[in-house]
């Protein structure tokens, strides 16, 4: 699969526990019943295009905030442990059939993508990444516990980039808080940032389903469709204009 967004420099040094995950299993051939095979052809792609343009968001972040060490120390470290993210479900990936429709499932992507990189201040732009990356820790501790085992592989890579993500949404948040974002408009932003990820995922419904991941109870949605305001997005993808 050729990449959604061009590569970004290694800049930094990881302590990812994916790195460990990548020693383990690196290899090794990983098996899939069909139904999970297929349904993970899917929503890979989805995954390796979101840990790719991240890593912009954070590598822009870091050279634009030259004058501050500590925090160019932080937002490289980021860098590298979506690069480990991406390396790992990049290995995962080729051992899966490409779906034929490829092209567009990337290109939903880097639609929604591109989107998120269009705000009025860097403040709205790290408020979103927090809130999306809560929803992506949520995603992955769904897969976590779905169908395949909470032992199979791919499970564990999802443990392991689950514990990545929450620190990420930590600092995500509070550099948000320090660029000034208004603490009054997380619960907007929250609501947004559901209502857009759900609609990009829900086109894979099917394959979220096929192993064990029901969506709605992930997005907290009743049969109206409508969000709750009760998602809990106190845990965390990625984007910027320029990757694209």
């Amino acid at each position: 699969m050729k990449p959604c967004f061009a590569a970004v420099p290694t800049v930094g040094q990881s302590v990812s526990p994916v790195k460990d995950w990548l020693t383990r299993f690196q290899r090794t051939s990983i098996s899939f019943s069909s139904q999970h095979h297929m349904a993970l052809a899917r929503l890979l792609p989805l995954l390796v295009c979101g840990e790719q343009s991240s890593q912009w968001v954070f590598y822009n972040e870091s050279r634009r905030l030259q004058q501050n060490p500590q925090a160019v120390i932080d937002f490289e470290q980021i860098v590298a442990d979506e690069q480990y993210h991406e390396q790992a479900l990049e290995f995962v990936r080729t051992q899966l059939d490409e779906p034929d429709d490829i092209t567009t499932l990337k290109r939903r992507s880097q639609h929604f993508f591109a989107q998120l990189a269009v705000t009025e201040s860097f403040s709205e732009h790290f408020a979103q990444i927090a809130c999306l990356d809560s929803l992506v820790c949520k995603l992955m501790l769904a897969i976590e516990n779905g169908s395949l085992g909470k032992t199979h592989p791919f499970s564990l890579l999802c443990r392991a980039i689950k514990k990545d993500e929450a620190k990420h949404v930590s600092m995500s948040k509070r550099h948000a808080l320090e660029l000034g974002f208004c603490t009054s408009h997380w619960p907007q932003f929250r609501q947004d940032i559901t209502q857009r990820l759900y609609d990009l995922l829900v086109t894979e419904e099917q394959a979220f389903s096929d192993i064990g991941v029901d969506l709605k109870m992930i997005f907290k949605r009743g049969s109206s469709a409508k969000l709750s305001e009760q998602v809990n997005l106190a845990h965390p993808v990625f984007v910027t204009s320029e990757v694209l």
